[in-house]
């Protein structure tokens, strides 16, 4: 059987590797300034998405004032249309925080009435989680 002290070189190395891990990951306030509300333009969020490299481990911060905007994770046919069909997750009080879990499109809107037709939603597209080299 293996002593502690003879493990303890295995610990370090794997207790290290998970604190670069979490200092790696990266806060994403959804529109900067803005926060989350209908947009002042169209291509708003997709623009912001643009200037922004989204990695797992990563969270997205919507800010908006409860019960004028809410979050929902939709598939893209969703997203398309505007509709909350087979909503993942739906977050109703803010600001609302999403954990980037998974690799692949996401996108997100806005369900209240008239905010998604007004271009209030986003899609990312979230990495691999990012190497620190």
């Amino acid at each position: 059987m293996a002593s502690l002290t003879s493990n303890k070189p295995i610990f370090m190395t794997i207790l290290v590797a998970t604190m670069v891990l979490q200092c790696s990951a990266t806060g994403h306030v959804v529109g900067d300034n803005d926060g989350w509300r209908n947009p002042r333009y169209p291509e708003f969020y997709a623009e912001w998405a643009s200037l922004h490299t989204f990695n797992v481990g990563d969270t997205l911060y919507f800010n908006f004032v409860n019960e004028t905007h809410d979050v929902a994770e939709v598939p893209q046919e969703a997203y398309d249309k505007c509709h909350t069909k087979d909503a993942k997750i739906i977050i109703k009080s803010g600001p609302g925080a999403v954990n980037l879990t998974n690799t692949g499109a996401h996108h997100y809107i806005s369900t209240h009435k008239g905010d998604c037709e007004t271009h209030q939603k986003v899609a990312i597209y979230v990495h691999p989680w990012k190497r620190l080299v």
